[in-house]
């Protein structure tokens, strides 16, 4: 027994299955659309894949940029052996200067703060500047950006690119277009202010339908990760590497009448085979599954019976006399659904959250070639 499989072995079977394979895959998918490099999105662990695996995948798949959100991300992903360019995508504290220049990450600047520490860092320290075209978050306004590019390069820090982000690229084309158009417009400003732009990027996963000549990198996060983002997409084949898997724990045969789970909210209407699930709203399954949605079992999908718990999921099975004690499970991921999406649709969220929301206490296990590569667990 490998010591993969006997890690797996002493694990309790609520799990989630990643395919590193299928994510090396959908890279190269991702790349070949979008025929610039790409900066593989890694924050939030990977959006719940888990961060160090991932990014190992992807370095493996020839990606040779990620992004984080944090500046603790990116040092943890350098704790973890990972010598890829780290982009810290959402700024930093001044007093975090000290953690990006040990953990070598690429920070950007996006407003008056992190301007005024990245001038005092000087020479060294490497940034991306982030202009505002229509996001109203973070970033400057494009009437700011050639004066704050101008402090930069005066306080010696090295300026290698400028990025925006799209609000709407997964929902509307008519403004991402707007935001496209100013950010030309800024790319533009710059040069004309004798900045040179080496590096230009605004598409994430959805944006990468809108490239333009002018981008010379690509942001992608969830298309890694084999989900689309909807209603807007572009055309690349994908497929999730992610399954949230449990097994039925136990088999309870109630009377017509019967209440179950907390509050009473499902009562039995007749004879009726209630499973109970290791799994719950601690571990990733949305509380406002209650009543709602479903899961997989043997191919077929079964509802959801009563409230989800923090610790456990009960589900209706009496329609299907064929499930035992022990059976797999499929909470989201495999082929017979349900899907993130359909996760998120239950729960009144997006595929985003559902993927994010998977607790620390579920196991990660990974999987190349068809076998188990490495489990990674706090417990």
């Amino acid at each position: 027994m490998t010591a993969a499989a006997a890690a797996l072995a002493r694990l309790r079977p609520t799990r989630a299955l990643v395919d590193l394979d299928r994510i090396a895959a959908n890279y190269r998918a991702l790349a070949s659309f979008a025929r610039i490099p790409l900066v593989g999105v890694v924050k939030a662990d990977a959006y719940g894949h888990g961060a160090p695996p991932v990014a190992r995948a992807l370095a493996g798949a020839g990606c040779e940029r990620l992004a984080v959100a944090l500046p603790e991300e990116g040092a943890a992903l350098r704790a973890a052996g990972i010598d890829a360019e780290i982009l810290v995508l959402a700024g930093f504290w001044p007093g975090q200067l000290p953690l990006l220049r040990e953990a070598r990450l690429v920070a950007v600047v996006s407003n008056a703060e992190t301007l005024r520490a990245a001038i005092a860092a000087g020479s060294g320290l490497r940034v991306h500047v982030k202009v505002d075209t229509g996001m109203t978050r973070l970033g400057f306004d494009a009437s700011e950006l050639v004066a704050a590019a101008d402090a930069l390069r005066a306080s010696g820090a090295a300026v290698e690119g400028v990025m925006t982000h799209l609000a709407s690229a997964d929902e509307d084309a008519a403004p991402t277009a707007i935001q496209l158009d100013r950010f030309d417009e800024a790319l533009a400003a710059l040069r004309a202010g004798g900045h040179a732009v080496p590096l230009a990027h605004a598409a994430n996963s959805a944006g990468l339908a809108f490239l333009r000549p002018s981008h010379t990198l690509a942001r992608p996060g969830l298309l890694l990760y084999g989900v689309r983002p909807r209603p807007l997409s572009p055309d690349v084949p994908v497929l999730p590497a992610m399954r949230l898997v449990t097994q039925v724990a136990q088999l309870r045969e109630v009377e017509p009448g019967t209440a179950v789970s907390y509050g009473g909210r499902f009562v039995a209407r007749r004879p009726s085979r209630i499973a109970t699930l290791p799994i719950g709203y601690a571990d990733g399954v949305p509380r406002a599954r209650t009543g709602a949605g479903t899961c997989t079992i043997h191919g077929a999908r079964v509802p959801v019976a009563g409230t989800v718990c923090m610790d456990l999921t009960l589900l209706d099975v009496t329609d299907r006399p064929d499930v035992r004690e022990g059976d797999e499970v499929e909470v989201f991921g495999g082929a017979a659904g349900p899907a993130a999406w359909d996760v998120a649709d239950w729960a009144g969220t997006n595929a985003w959250q559902v993927l994010t929301g998977i607790g620390a206490r579920v196991p990660r296990v990974y999987t190349e070639s068809g076998t188990v590569a490495a489990v990674a667990s706090r417990y």
